[in-house]
């Protein structure tokens, strides 16, 4: 197989990881990595031989494809351009910080034919994968994402830094229109959201309880699918998925707790995880969500399939953190409330919007 050549643009802390795990692909020949700050790129360039540059520009002609690592707020600047000059792309997550900017970026690719994947990277993650496998129809989603603060992606707030996971989740289960959001935020650092409990409704009657904090001591990744056929929690970083199911007295509902004889009931409390909702803890084999990511990526470049995670898709999740941040009353930690964070909604465009 013919290697493609690929670039890595932002040289931060996630695009050294991209451009690590690129660098030791058989089927890549990483070429180059681009930052403003000559550290940066140097480091990374001299890490895995490759060339280094100031501006993403200067890839035209050098790449055939791409990672945009950069600020998400740089997004759109660098993504647009190339587009145009035939580069294909894996954007990190989120697509842009702006309706605006994803919908420009979407735009250029479908009118210049490149791809557009988004580095929405849990879609990858083997447990989340499993879980969804064993949930059936949910009606109702519980996702906590907790982190310490890090000092990175200062440029937005956690809607777009950690929710955005989330939500991405959330519409890959294709809930149907937004109908409703709730949201309640703490503002503690001096700039953007810290932390945001939110509550989405959708039009198919799905309910999604998202909570995101980045200035949390204790880091955690996990959601809870509700629905007929199991109530499934998984683990995003210890890889584990629980399902508690429905025995057939329960699925026909001849199992009716007050009816079990008194003298039955302290044996049946017992084992009511095996024969009453049988339960159950399965550890995912790990993998590296990151090198699936760029696996699928290739393959859709290849033409072998579209991408997981399309430019859709990713200005989709970009849309609804526009508007839980639209409906945002934000609490500053320490000081009084303050209104929301004033954002414009936007004309629909993108599939959660979709009706019927």
């Amino acid at each position: 197989m013919r290697r493609m050549t690929m670039a890595v643009v932002g040289c931060g802390h996630l695009g050294a990881i991209h451009a690590r795990l690129l660098a030791a692909r058989d089927d890549v020949e990483l070429v180059a990595v681009v930052d403003p700050l000559p550290e940066s790129r140097d480091r990374v360039a001299s890490a895995h031989g490759c060339r280094s540059y100031a501006e993403p520009r200067e890839l035209v002609g050098v790449a055939e494809a791409a990672v945009v690592a950069a600020p998400t707020g740089l997004h759109a600047a660098v993504a647009v351009p190339l587009l145009e000059a035939g580069l294909d792309l894996l954007v990190e997550k989120p697509l842009a910080a702006s309706c605006e900017d994803a919908r420009a970026i979407a735009i250029a690719a479908r009118r210049c034919g490149r791809t557009v994947a988004v580095g929405h990277v849990e879609r990858f993650n083997p447990a989340w994968q499993s879980a969804v496998g064993r949930a059936g129809a949910p009606v109702l989603v519980e996702a906590v994402r907790t982190a310490p603060f890090t000092f990175r992606s200062l440029d937005v707030g956690v809607v777009h830094d950690l929710m955005i996971h989330d939500i991405d989740l959330v519409l890959s289960l294709d809930p149907g229109r937004l109908d409703r959001v709730e949201a309640q935020g703490i503002v503690a650092t001096g700039g953007h959201e810290d932390a945001v409990r939110a509550r989405l409704t959708f039009s198919s009657g799905l309910v999604a309880d998202l909570t995101a904090s980045r200035i949390s001591p204790i880091p955690r990744r996990t959601v809870t699918l509700w629905s007929s056929a199991a109530l499934v929690t998984v683990d995003l970083t210890a890889k584990t998925v629980e399902a508690i199911t429905p025995s057939e007295g329960v699925r026909t509902g001849s199992f009716v707790a007050a009816s079990v004889p008194a003298a039955e009931r302290g044996g049946l409390k017992d084992r009511f995880f095996s024969d009453v909702l049988p339960a159950e803890t399965v550890t995912v084999a790990d993998a590296n969500a990151i090198a699936a990511e760029h696996d699928d990526f290739l393959a859709s470049i290849r033409g072998q399939r579209p991408p997981l995670v399309p430019v859709t898709a990713g200005a989709a999740a970009v849309e609804i953190a526009a508007r839980v941040l639209d409906g945002l009353e934000c609490t500053r930690l320490g000081g009084g409330r303050r209104g929301g964070a004033g954002r414009v909604p936007t004309i629909p465009l993108f599939p959660h919007r979709k009706t019927g």
